[in-house]
């Protein structure tokens, strides 16, 4: 015979383990300075979640198609860009002055919290010297661009949210060849957006040629 505690369960219920809380925190590493700073979401990645979480899982395989379900971090990657005035809002598809050099080397880790209250998934993106090119206020050399880092992104495999309101049993795919029931077609679009005009960090001139740069991540999971 198995004896239930009500005593016990009545503990757990009122811990109140009732709802999770989202949140994103990036840092900025160059030469000795470390920055850290809040980020905001794009309506794709609010839209991906809730498509993932409703999914309907179809995978099939013929001569003339394939499908299959991709997680939302396959492709992840991440670029600057030089805007400091124009804060981010969530129909944001990319970043505003976007400087298009993908990072050198991209690196995924998972942590957990011994309570279990805190699941993170955190992304170390890397550019190594000479990867970027010198930013600075008045530039004028070939290759060297005038202003100062002002944003970052973060771009995940995300689906779209032009799906009808209502849409019964959602499939969530990417594929090749010809599929005419795709409900939800994923691709690599902005996730995240870290940028000086949200207050989220100062803007800062950077010699790319000279120096390194990272970048990190964590997408956050906590419940409250």
């Amino acid at each position: 015979m198995v004896t239930i505690k009500a005593k016990k369960i009545d503990e757990r219920i009122a811990e109140n383990y009732t709802k999770i809380k989202i949140g994103g925190i990036a840092e900025i590493i160059h030469r000795d300075n470390v920055i850290r700073c809040i980020n905001k979401f794009t309506r794709y990645f609010m839209s991906s979640i809730v498509v993932v979480i409703a999914n309907t899982y179809i995978s099939c395989t013929g001569s003339y198609y394939d499908t299959w379900l991709y997680p939302i971090g396959h492709g992840v990657t991440a670029r600057i860009g030089t805007n400091t005035t124009t804060p981010t809002t969530p129909n944001m598809s990319d970043l505003v002055n976007k400087v298009d050099v993908a990072p050198d080397s991209i690196t995924k880790r998972l942590i957990k919290e011994p309570d279990y209250t805190l699941y993170i998934a955190e992304f170390i993106f890397i550019w190594n010297a000479g990867t970027l090119p010198d930013i600075y206020e008045g530039a004028t050399a070939e290759g060297d661009i005038d202003g100062r880092v002002g944003e970052f992104g973060v771009y995940l495999n995300l689906d779209p949210d032009d799906w009808v309101n209502g849409t019964l049993n959602p499939v969530r795919i990417a594929h090749n060849g010809h599929f005419s029931s795709v409900v939800n077609d994923t691709t690599i679009r902005l996730a995240s957006r870290i940028a000086s005009a949200d207050d989220a960090f100062d803007a800062f001139e950077f010699y790319g040629s000279i120096d390194p740069l990272t970048f990190k991540w964590r997408f956050q999971v906590a419940i409250v």
